[in-house]
Order: structure tokens, then C-alpha cells, then sequence
């Protein structure tokens, strides 16, 4: 089959006004969730049945790094004036072995004692409501139950030495970063637990827990993101 080649002006001035257009990618939404969390591996399922899930993953996130995203007023309860914080709980996500529920259906209510107990260990509000909504309706627990499962956690979970308080940046490998945690926490394996990175910069450290808290491996939907040779954490503000 031949093709003619010639085309009227109008035509080309069209082509030229529209083609750059179908290229340009979509403005990202203005709104940002009070932490961060990038695409997950695992899809979305939607809301589904509470209490109705595979296993857990805790999130723990490395808060110098999401405190460096953006700026934040000096009364900021996570990234404000004098705060330094280092391991802080992102989230406790109810998971399937393929995707995870999201804000399901639940008669339990978040109770302003339970915030104030929760701030602990995820030093923002904010953070305590979204978790609570989007993850913690899908445990089958009440507020209060839920935000003991994450305390209990976090509790009993030991941060390697060289990741507590550091006060000049830290530069380490994934292996090693594993392997700390490992020797620090002798119940955990390499392959429970994973790390997510923006660049060379750890942003978190998830641990795949079953649901009695016990660690497990984690499903090939939850993965490492670390792709430089080298893992930097950022030190405290």
C-alpha cells in the first residue's frame, strides 16, 4: 500500500499544536499524606472484609529522611524545632498475600487517649488518624487493640546501635543493614525483612510479621527498593 506524503498546512499546524500535548504527564495531586509512603509492590485491593487478611507488615520509617522532604512549621510534632526522632512506626499494614485492604468497614472509633498513647511511637496525629483509617480498620481490632498490637512491636523490637541517635551521617550496605537488625533482633531472617530508599537515602524498613507478631518471610510483593551499593541514613536534626 502507498501512502501520499502530502498533507495541507492546516493539518501540519494541527499535528504540531497537539502531539507535544499527548506526551505531558499529569500533575501530580496537591494533597500529600501526612507520611509519605511511595507505591507499594503490592496493589491496593480496596476495602475489604475487617479482620479478613494474610499476615502484617511493619513499617518502620527513618524520620530524618521524611523530615528532609519537604518543609514543615517549626510546631510540627514529627519535624518541628527541637524534635529528633529516628526509628518512628510508619504503620502496622494488614496485608494479602497478593495486594492489601484499605480503609474498611468498622463500627470502632479512634479515641483521643488511644492518639495520645500512640504519639509514642508515631510522633504525628496526623499520621495516628490516617493509619487508623486506612490500615488499622482493616485488623478486625478496635482502635485501642490495634495501637496495642503496634506498641507491643515496636516494644519489643531492638534498633541496631549505629541506627539510634546518630548524629553525623551514616553510610552502610542493604546486607549490613539486614544483617544489624538480624544481630540485634535474633528472631528476624534476611528475608523478613526489606528496606524502601529514595535515591542512596533509606526512607523505611519493613518487617513481615504473621498475625501473632511473629516474623515471617515476606511475599515477593514486598521488596527491597534500595538500589545503590551504598545505604545512607541521614542523621538527626
Amino acid at each position: 500500500m502507498i501512502f501520499r506524503r502530502s498533507f495541507s498546512r492546516s493539518a501540519i499546524a494541527f499535528a504540531l499544536l497537539v502531539l507535544p500535548l499527548l506526551g505531558c504527564p499529569k500533575s501530580p495531586s496537591p494533597s500529600t499524606p501526612p507520611q509519605q509512603q511511595d507505591p507499594d509492590e503490592a496493589p491496593s485491593l480496596g476495602p475489604g472484609q475487617s479482620g479478613s487478611f494474610d499476615y502484617y507488615v511493619l513499617s518502620l520509617s527513618w524520620s530524618p529522611q521524611f523530615c528532609s522532604s519537604r518543609k514543615f512549621p517549626p510546631s510540627d510534632q514529627q519535624c518541628g524545632d527541637g524534635r529528633r526522632f529516628g526509628f518512628v512506626v510508619h504503620g502496622l499494614w494488614p496485608q494479602y498475600e497478593k495486594g492489601y485492604p484499605e480503609s474498611c468497614a468498622t463500627t470502632f472509633q479512634l479515641a483521643p487517649p488511644t492518639v495520645e498513647k500512640a504519639l509514642q511511637m508515631m510522633p504525628s496525629q496526623k499520621l495516628i488518624e490516617h493509619e487508623w483509617q486506612k490500615h488499622g480498620t482493616c485488623s478486625g481490632l478496635s482502635a485501642e487493640q490495634y495501637f496495642g498490637q503496634v506498641e507491643t512491636v515496636y516494644a519489643g523490637l531492638v534498633i541496631p546501635e549505629p541506627y539510634r541517635q546518630p548524629t553525623a551521617p551514616v553510610v552502610t550496605s542493604l546486607p549490613e543493614l539486614k544483617q544489624r537488625f538480624i544481630e540485634a533482633n535474633p528472631r528476624l531472617v534476611d528475608s523478613s525483612i526489606t528496606a524502601q530508599c529514595s535515591g542512596a537515602y533509606l526512607r523505611e524498613v519493613r518487617i513481615c510479621l504473621r498475625k501473632d507478631l511473629s516474623p515471617m518471610p515476606c511475599t515477593q510483593f514486598v521488596r527491597d527498593s534500595c538500589k545503590a551499593p551504598e545505604v545512607q541514613l541521614r542523621p538527626l536534626r
